[in-house]
């Protein structure tokens, strides 16, 4: 019986690597750029950390969380998001005694859901957590950071969308006139959005349920109810991002899908795409979520972005992901088997050099390695047999236009750099 992986999970090889690369290693460049030094949380926690952190209301704490009892009987649960425990782990090692706080992260969660292209039950997001600072001037500098992040990857025609959910304030008074206003077609809504509108009524927004946006296309949004904090914070981060030049619209019902967020919310979409799966990151400020973890208050905002969900928009766009590759690189071709360590000893050279190359362990026709050769992305070939070995100089071929090198490669060491 042939055992596979399970369900809503996926072995990562071939192009996938190369795309999860390149997206990684072009986030890590921006991060750095930006003062953001890495945390890695464990992929577990107490379930406490999220049931606490995301809120009981959320679809991901009812139905999506991987939790289960260790040994002793304690609950435990993989990490279903990046924000709770970069807040745990702020607070257990007193990382607010200096602030600001600029965390990334770049790790695998897990939500039991229905796999889908581009959503799986085990996924990999990138992400970023600042902590300390109340100004618009955070907010505007961490929206600038996820547009940046797309545009180094090469995606055109982005929309930015942004928000306020208000505060503690001003969004209680406005849940209670949004509740009044659906009241009467409470029965209408489906199953989730009734208890939704007893628990988190604002999640009712981000229902994609046709019947449900309906009922709530004319409703009053927070964005009218928010207080003068709130407005005044809200248009200072507007300001600022056109200070940046950067494209925004203001979603008066755009919501998140966790209970922590406070005022400034946003989302990056790609407007190639006309499915619900266009979505690339979002995030927004968590400005009590810290205190109600036991610390002190700290102000805090961050984003999070999924690596699978981009991996399938770039191949989708046909957008490349072999920007940082190296350009040319080299397969050895072995005529005869006792010329193996003389083999070994040219590869070493060309490593030595920075070289990318590979060698044919198993002596076979030429024309069918340098077939494999042009197939698998090798730019040149090198033939090693007799006359290689006994003269030390290799032939050199380009395998766009067949253009032939000699190589004298223990006599003169640096003249591989003239020829690749």
């Amino acid at each position: 019986m042939v055992i596979n992986c399970p369900r809503g999970t996926a072995d990562i090889f071939g192009d996938d690597i190369s795309y999860r690369d390149f997206i990684i290693e072009s986030a890590k460049k921006l991060f750095k750029l930006f003062n953001y030094s890495e945390i890695i949380t464990p992929a577990f926690e107490h379930t406490e950390v999220f049931n606490r952190g995301i809120g009981q209301s959320t679809d991901i704490v009812k139905k999506e969380m991987y939790t289960f009892p260790d040994k002793k009987g304690r609950s435990l649960t993989l990490r279903p998001e990046g924000t709770a425990p970069v807040v745990r782990a702020i607070i257990e090692h007193k990382l607010y005694s200096k602030v600001p706080i600029k965390l990334f992260y770049v790790e695998n969660m897990f939500r039991y859901e229905r796999p889908q292209k581009g959503r799986m039950r085990e996924f990999w997001q990138l992400g970023v957590e600042a902590a300390g600072v109340n100004s618009p001037l955070i907010d505007a500098e961490v929206i600038w950071l996820l547009a940046l992040i797309f545009e180094e990857l090469g995606f055109k025609n982005l929309k930015l969308l942004v928000n306020s959910v208000g505060c503690d304030d001003c969004r209680p008074p406005y849940i209670n006139v949004f509740k009044k206003y659906i009241e009467p077609q409470v029965e209408s809504l489906c199953p989730d959005c009734r208890e939704r509108y007893n628990t988190n009524p604002l999640r009712i927004f981000d229902c994609k349920v046709r019947s449900c946006g309906t009922i709530i296309e004319d409703s009053p949004k927070i964005y009218s109810h928010l207080c003068s904090g709130c407005t005044q914070h809200f248009k200072a981060v507007t300001s600022l991002l056109k200070s940046l030049n950067i494209s925004f619209a203001v979603k008066e019902d755009l919501v998140r899908g966790f209970d922590y967020y406070t005022r400034t919310i946003f989302e990056i979409i790609s407007e190639d795409l006309e499915s619900v799966q266009n979505a690339l990151g979002g995030g927004g400020r968590y400005d009590r979520l810290i205190e109600q973890f036991g610390g002190p208050p700290v102000p805090s905002i961050g984003f999070a972005v999924g690596i699978d969900r981009t991996i399938v928009l770039m191949k989708q766009l046909n957008i490349s992901c072999m920007q940082n590759e190296q350009e040319n690189n080299v397969f050895v071709i072995l005529l005869e088997q006792e010329f193996e360590g003389y083999g070994l000893e040219f590869l070493s050279y060309l490593r030595k050099h920075g070289i990318r190359c590979d060698i044919s362990f198993e002596i076979k026709k030429i024309a069918a390695q340098i077939k494999w050769a042009e197939k698998n992305g090798f730019t040149h070939t090198a033939i090693i047999g007799g006359d290689e070995a006994s003269s030390g100089i290799i032939t050199v071929k380009r395998l766009k236009d067949f253009k032939q090198s000699q190589l004298n490669w223990k006599k003169d060491p640096q003249e591989i750099n003239d020829i690749l």
